[in-house]
């Protein structure tokens, strides 16, 4: 039954039939018509991350080592297979498509569910689509910027895009209750994802004379880059930095201050 819902959105996104606030040019993504609401919103989602996810994160940075962290970030992007297969497809890109079976068949059995990446280490690179790139090609526009709690940046074309990403994820389509799955994997691999970026992030706060717009511009550039396809066909990680090359290494590296939690 969940599949008639998504088919609806399916053929409501290609038929253009997304309606934004009155006024609003779908293929523009102009100024920043709620920030006053996005600001409460961001601010909301800085408190949970100082008090939050970053606190979790630190203590999940002292007792593993890069390698691990890695490993375990390959282990979600490798669940993710269904949507970034389906997000090429819904392109045209067969060989992108075609690529990211190949990848996740052996990164799933060699790579034991991808936590090694043994498709990298023989030079297929990832195509990381996901549905809101897939709907910008079609040719929906954005919409305005806008902040969900917990989520962050975002807009109504990828926030639709979100819903089907999920959807199409293995957690959902493996699981009998995919929404307790994807809750508890989530925070899983959200505090692992936080720990590799903390030293990013901080700079980035560091360095931003305003934060919030710091965000705002950086998403949206980002977004307008990926759905023009200029990083198609990317190395997921360094084939120096899986698990078993950086263990050795790694396993011994105290940081230099552990309530950075930085790396």
């Amino acid at each position: 039954m969940r599949g008639i819902p998504l088919v609806l959105g399916l053929a409501l996104l290609a038929s253009g039939c997304v309606t934004y606030p009155g006024g609003w040019d779908r293929q523009a993504e102009g100024p920043d018509p709620y920030e006053n609401t996005n600001r409460k919103v961001h601010a909301f989602n800085e408190g949970v991350d100082r008090y939050f996810l970053d606190p979790i994160a630190t203590g999940w940075r002292f007792i593993t080592f890069q390698g691990l962290r890695d490993s375990v970030d390959k282990v979600f992007i490798n669940l993710a297979f269904p949507r970034r297969f389906l997000a090429n497809l819904g392109q045209g890109e067969v060989s992108a498509a075609t690529s990211e079976v190949g990848r996740f068949v052996l990164n799933t059995t060699v790579g034991l569910v991808g936590f090694f990446d043994p498709a990298t280490h023989i030079g297929m690179p990832l195509y990381d689509e996901d549905f809101g790139q897939m709907f910008g090609r079609w040719g929906v526009g954005p919409g305005p910027y806008w902040v969900l709690p917990i989520m962050g940046p975002s807009n109504p074309r990828d926030t639709a895009g979100l819903v089907f990403d999920l959807a199409f994820d293995v957690r959902t389509i493996a699981s009998f209750t995919p929404v307790f799955t994807l809750a508890w994997t989530g925070v899983v691999q959200n505090v692992n994802r936080r720990a590799l970026l903390d030293a990013d992030l901080d700079s980035a706060r560091e360095a931003a004379l305003d934060f919030y717009i710091f965000s705002r511009d950086a998403y949206m550039q980002r977004r307008r880059a990926l759905v023009a396809n200029e990083h198609v066909g990317e190395v997921l990680s360094d084939p120096e930095d899986d698990l078993y090359d950086s263990a050795d290494d790694d396993l011994y590296d105290i940081p230099e201050d552990p309530s950075n939690g930085g790396g």
